[in-house]
């Protein structure tokens, strides 16, 4: 028997949330790094292959899109490393980001590196990568004197959702005051979706292709985005425990009352949040029950109260289409973004069209 933990992906939702995306932008780039946030990158951009184009983090994992066959415009967020990733960019037709003077040192030893397609990267204020405000011109000056110019200036926002926060005003003004002409991508989802006032050439959706709401679980408003991953397993066993017994490791959760508790073959083992606190729901046959007790790396205990009916091999909702990925990762003290990403290779993904 194969164990039951899955991750069900519908790659139908993802590609409806691309649509939602591109309503607010003029073109808009797939941000599927990071094994496409955990759910699977060849699938995902097999799924999006009408998409404008993509994004990923490193030539790594962009090589593995042009293995695949995929020949969409490829953004590389992180740029090259050295002469020899600038140089498979040329080879490979990669869009490399340029975000620090070391690299212009790197693309010089390039060969062929007049042939490089360039975004350049402007720090309006996350002090992550870019270049700083004052060094724009310079860097512009020293990228024509090897006969290039960036197709795109792009910045990011550090607080674009945080809609009461200055910082994304700040932040569009110091672009401005750089920027006068050409073509700009300023906007991942929070910006997509919280500041339409903000104009790009080419956005860059990411959580949001997933159905995560950059806003958190809180927000008020999922802008009618669609979850793409249900992670579900199944109840492998159910038994009784007497008021006052404990469940699971440090004893941590005592029954209250005699209740029945259910085991669930899934654990931080599989990427579920250890950190997870007794009463996080899940979803079973149409209600909601509580964890009880620590997560550990294979299994996780239900409270399924004193008269259930509910049976091994009973499907478990983690998160997904009842239980909202985003309420899980508030009670977690952290964000979707986490939750699909530390998904570990043994939970199968099946995908749904």
């Amino acid at each position: 028997m194969t164990r039951p933990t899955q991750a069900l992906i519908r790659l139908q939702s993802i590609r409806d949330n691309y649509a939602l995306a591109k309503q607010h932008s003029e073109k808009a780039f797939a941000v599927i790094k990071a094994d496409a946030y955990g759910h699977g990158v060849i699938a995902i951009a097999n799924a999006l292959a009408d998409a404008d184009g993509f994004a990923v983090a490193c030539v790594d994992e962009a090589l593995k899109l042009r293995d695949a066959g995929h020949d969409n415009e490829l953004l590389v967020l992180e740029g090259g490393y050295d002469s020899h990733e600038w140089q498979s960019a040329v080879e490979h037709n990669l869009i490399m980001v340029l975000h620090h003077p070391n690299q212009i040192e790197q693309i010089k030893a390039c060969p062929c590196h007049e042939n490089l397609r360039l975004w350049l990267k402007l720090d309006t204020g996350m002090n992550r990568i870019g270049f700083r405000a004052e060094q724009y011109q310079q860097c512009l000056q020293q990228l024509a004197e090897l006969a290039l110019a960036p197709e795109t200036i792009m910045t990011h926002f550090a607080c674009a959702d945080e809609q009461s926060s200055q910082m994304t005003e700040q932040q569009w003004q110091v672009f401005q005051q750089c920027v006068t002409a050409g073509a700009t991508s300023l906007r991942n989802s929070a910006g997509i979706l919280n500041w339409p006032t903000i104009k790009d050439q080419v956005s860059r959706p990411g959580i949001m292709l997933y159905g995560g709401n950059p806003n958190g679980f809180e927000a008020g408003d999922n802008h009618n985005l669609k979850a793409a991953m249900t992670l579900q397993s199944e109840l492998i066993a159910v038994r009784p425990v007497k008021a006052g017994e404990s469940v699971g490791y440090g004893q941590r959760w005592v029954a209250q009352q005699d209740t029945l508790i259910g085991t669930v073959a899934i654990g931080y083992g599989d990427g579920y949040p250890r950190q997870a606190p007794s009463g996080t729901p899940v979803w079973i046959e149409g209600k909601r029950y509580p964890l009880a007790g620590r997560v550990s790396m294979d299994m996780l205990a239900v409270d399924l109260g004193p008269d259930s009916e509910l049976t091994v091999g009973t499907t478990v909702e983690l998160w997904g289409e009842h239980i909202n990925a985003d309420e899980i990762a508030k009670l977690c003290d952290t964000i979707s973004y986490e939750l699909f990403c530390q998904l570990t290779p043994r939970v199968p993904r099946r995908y749904l069209d």
